[in-house]
């Protein structure tokens, strides 16, 4: 134990020959973090309900529902056509996200699930595209929405 002590006198008496005697404290040296870009996590079932409840509701800020859609503001006509159409569906009308959700790289699919009271429900698949860290339905995914509608897409 004293020998070791004896080292270490001895190499900080080296470091402050090599410093010019001057009494100078070192700080060791530290790794900085690593600063990887931050991903959201891909977001759930309900996540997706409300961002398809965004784009459908013809009521809510065009540009918010513009940045759910992957066409953009060229994809809100054709929404807002469904949204219309949905308005005026029986009460007993219901529609609904469905798990599993399931990412590939930056796509991700999920069901969706539409019914009306004394038929069976209708399933689909809707897929969302990564653009910018933002999940956007796909154009594909707004013909399917429209189709559900009885409406055709131009997209």
């Amino acid at each position: 134990m004293i020998k070791n002590m004896r080292r270490v006198a001895a190499a900080a008496v080296a470091v402050a020959a090599v410093l010019g005697g001057t009494a100078a404290t070192v700080a060791p040296a530290s790794a900085l973090p690593v600063v990887a870009p931050v991903k959201a996590a891909n977001p759930g079932v309900g996540e997706l309900q409300s961002k398809l409840a965004l784009v459908l509701n013809t009521g809510a800020d065009r540009a918010a529902r513009a940045a759910e859609l992957e066409a953009g503001e060229a994809g809100l006509p054709l929404i807002d056509q469904v949204g219309t159409v949905i308005a005026a569906a029986p009460p007993s009308f219901k529609w609904a996200v469905q798990g599993p959700v399931n990412v590939a790289g930056d796509t991700m699919t999920a069901g969706l699930q539409t019914s009306i009271e004394g038929y069976e429900p209708w399933n689909f698949t809707l897929t969302w595209r990564e653009i910018d860290g933002t999940w956007k339905l796909t154009r594909e995914a707004e013909c399917t929405v429209a189709g559900i509608a009885m409406l055709p897409c131009s997209l």
